[in-house]
């Protein structure tokens, strides 16, 4: 039986169509909310046909899913190398949970519809999306409980390791502190609250005297 071989361009033409119609979402969602927005909205905002998002999701539902995805999976990345550039350049335990901070509300201020759809209307999106926002969250904590337990190791006097339920309860306090600026239109204006998230996280792991 003879192999078909798929051209490379027609692998990146259609990783490249899927992103677009990732962010064509995004961008309706901005516009008229999850609920409102249908396959022919992002065909038309992708310049796709409905037939090729179907092509590459069976649903809206599955098209939000996998952009709240990759959007969480960078924010994660970019928060991970913000603190190992940080530690790898001596700095204080303070200025590197700042440096944490600074990485995450760039990269949201930088993408607003993406902003918007990870922080509002995945909340609209029905069991699996909660089920999934969850699953991130808990990312996060362990995320900070890592950097918590690493500080602590380097600089016992100063910082204490942190019990989950705590790192919850920060990382609930700075979801609800972007998407107050997300919802009042002032994504852009995120790096402005980096002092306040900072703080949040130091009073969360200095070490009382």
């Amino acid at each position: 039986m003879s192999a078909t071989v798929v051209p490379e361009d027609t692998t990146q033409d259609d990783a490249a169509r899927r992103v677009r119609i990732l962010l064509a979402l995004a961008t309706c969602m901005a516009q008229k909310g999850y609920r409102a927005t249908t396959i022919s909205d992002i065909a038309r905002a992708g310049r796709v046909s409905k037939t090729v998002v179907y092509t590459h999701f069976r649903d809206k539902e599955h098209c939000l899913l996998e952009l709240y995805t990759r959007a969480s999976d960078t924010m994660l990345a970019a928060v991970r190398a913000a603190q190992e550039d940080a530690a790898a350049a001596g700095l204080p335990w303070r200025d590197r949970l700042r440096a944490a901070v600074r990485a995450y509300v760039e990269l949201l201020a930088a993408n607003p519809e993406v902003a918007w759809a990870a922080l509002v209307e995945v909340q609209a999106a029905g069991r699996p999306a909660l089920t999934l926002r969850r699953r991130v969250i808990d990312r996060y904590v362990e995320l900070l409980c890592g950097v918590a337990a690493e500080l602590a190791g380097r600089h016992p006097d100063e910082v204490r390791p942190v019990d989950r339920a705590l790192v919850l309860a920060a990382v609930g306090g700075l979801n609800e502190l972007m998407l107050a600026r997300v919802e009042r239109g002032e994504v852009t204006c995120l790096a402005d609250d980096t002092d306040v998230a900072t703080e949040v996280l130091v009073q969360l792991v200095a070490r009382r005297s």
